[in-house]
This record gives C-alpha cells, sequence and structure tokens, in this order.
C-alpha cells in the first residue's frame, strides 16, 4: 500500500526527537481538502469548533484581532480575496477526517518502530489561509505534523528552552490562555526557517513557538497532533506551576524535582475533573475558576 507520509531515514533516533524536521505526504490532490468540502465542514461544525479573523500581524495584540465580518462558510468560499486566516478544530470529529488522521498517525509510528511514543489524545485540524496572510507567533501544547496541502508557506520556529525568546511564565498553561506569544523581529536570527510546499510536512516539538507567513496563493494545511506520556506529563506541570505562580510562589523548571514534579500531576489529576464538572454545571470558565482555585486566580486567568 502507498504511503500517506513519509519520514525520511535516519531523521528519528531513539528518542522522541526535540527539534524540528521534515516528512513527505501525498495529499495535495485530497478530496476532503478542496475548498467546496472544507466550506461545507466549516458549516457543519459548532462554532467553537471554528476560529477565523482579518489580517494580523506576528506580534498580534489577541485582544485586537479583527473580525473579517462573513461567516465561516463564506469565509472559506472567498478565502481568495478576503484576507483571512481560519482554523477549523478538532476535525476528527467527521469520521472522514478521522480515518486520515489515523492512518497518517499510525504510518508515521510503523516507520518510527514506536518512537514516536503511542501516539495518544489524537486530534487534527485544518488551516485555511487568504494569500500572504500571517499566523501570530504561538505555541500548541501538543506534537504536530504540519502538512502542507495547497499553496506555500514559511514557518519560523523557535526553541522554546530559549528564555530570550519567550518567558517559562509565558510558555504556562492556565485556564482562557490565549496562544499568542510576544514577537520581535531579532527573534529571526536564532530561529529556524523552514518553505512549505504541497507535499512538504515537517514535525512541530512540544512548547516550541512558531509564526507562519502565507505565500501568495491561498494555502490549506493539515495539523495532526498527539501526546505522549511525557507531553501529558509537561501539560499538567504546566497548568500547576501557571496556578502556583499566580498565587505568588516562583517555580522551577520541569525536571528540576522530579518528585516535586511527581506531587503537581497528582494534584493536577485530582483538581482537573472537578473543574471540568464546575464549569459544566456554572457555563462560565471565570466563575469555576473562582469557585476551584479562589477569586484571585479568576481575576488573573
Amino acid at each position: 500500500m502507498t504511503r500517506l507520509i513519509e519520514v525520511e531515514e535516519g531523521s528519528v533516533g531513539a528518542e522522541m526527537p526535540v527539534r524540528t524536521f521534515r516528512l513527505k505526504h501525498r495529499l495535495k490532490d485530497h478530496p476532503l481538502f478542496k475548498l467546496d468540502r472544507l466550506a461545507r465542514l466549516a458549516a457543519s461544525l459548532p462554532a467553537d469548533q471554528v476560529e477565523f479573523n482579518g489580517p494580523v500581524q506576528p506580534n498580534q495584540d489577541p485582544s485586537l484581532t479583527p473580525s473579517n465580518g462573513l461567516s465561516a462558510e463564506e469565509t472559506v468560499r472567498r478565502i481568495e480575496d478576503c484576507k483571512s486566516w481560519m482554523v477549523i478544530k478538532n476535525v476528527e470529529s467527521d469520521p472522514e477526517y478521522k480515518a486520515l488522521l489515523d492512518a497518517c498517525l499510525d504510518q508515521v509510528a510503523e516507520q518510527t518502530r514506536g518512537t514516536m511514543g503511542g501516539a495518544k489524545k489524537r486530534q487534527a485540524f485544518i488551516f485555511v489561509t487568504s494569500p500572504n496572510n500571517v499566523t501570530p507567533l504561538h505555541m500548541d501544547p501538543e506534537y504536530n505534523f504540519l502538512l502542507q496541502v495547497r499553496g506555500t508557506k514559511r514557518m519560523s520556529l523557535f526553541d522554546h528552552k530559549d528564555r530570550n525568546i519567550v518567558s517559562e511564565e509565558k510558555l504556562e498553561l492556565y485556564p482562557g490562555k490565549h496562544r499568542n506569544l510576544p514577537y520581535r523581529e531579532e527573534f529571526e536570527e536564532v530561529g529556524v526557517q523552514q518553505h512549505l510546499a504541497p507535499g512538504d510536512s515537517i514535525f512541530v516539538p512540544l512548547f516550541d513557538p512558531h509564526w507562519v507567513q502565507n505565500g501568495p496563493e491561498v494555502s490549506v494545511s493539515f495539523s495532526i497532533t498527539w501526546h505522549t506520556d511525557h507531553s501529558l506529563k509537561m501539560v499538567k506541570l504546566s497548568y500547576v506551576n501557571a496556578a502556583l505562580r499566580k498565587f505568588g510562589f516562583p517555580q522551577a523548571s520541569a525536571g528540576t524535582h522530579p518528585a516535586l514534579d511527581a506531587v503537581k500531576v497528582a494534584a493536577y489529576d485530582i483538581a482537573r475533573p472537578i473543574y471540568d464538572a464546575v464549569k459544566k454545571l456554572v457555563g462560565d470558565r471565570r466563575k469555576a475558576v473562582a469557585l476551584v482555585f479562589g477569586r484571585k486566580a479568576a481575576a488573573i486567568s
């Protein structure tokens, strides 16, 4: 059987990669990524699964992100000229896209002989972008293969451990935090710039900040994400460290005190189901944070 995605021999060693590497894929003519199919998908999903906006910059203030005045379906159908960026989230809720997500990750797992860590909590996202538009600097709390299906783009990636790029506090997670990060042009001097054309794919490591400049044509990209036991632990630590820091307790980097890290992960595992249940009951994130973590946490979350 012809593989949908190919890992270059020697690009993945015995451990989970911590740096980006490139792959090839065969999805550029796949019918699931035609604009008409994507427009129908966007129209069929709940509003919270489709995010879109007008033109932005790499250092975009999330509170000032412009609207394009269109519906999700109209944005896809007019993507050529509406100067917009769109992400269709959790497309694995559609059986056809879930099958494609699973096929790609299973094939990577086969080629890397389990190095990628079991690919738990699999999710998929589709980015539809107008010519020359930008995805601001941000980080993602999962491992990610970005598959370029249509058009071209340039991605700048940065090491999340480089404190000249982003502070540990800025990388930490908490309920309601926006993914955007502060950006300066001098970051490019230490970044890795990757140019992607249809058929190209790139691995984006856990937490590594990145921003994207679209090329002169409409772009469609398929982002397939997953977790390992390690990444889930790091995400949980990030949430707990953020909460403790907001209460005025400085936090050491993950891995500095393994025994304390284990206690934090256990605390997260206890608190998270309670928070989720309260949030569902009250229907509001800030109220849920106040009830579970106190009013001080809600005021600064």
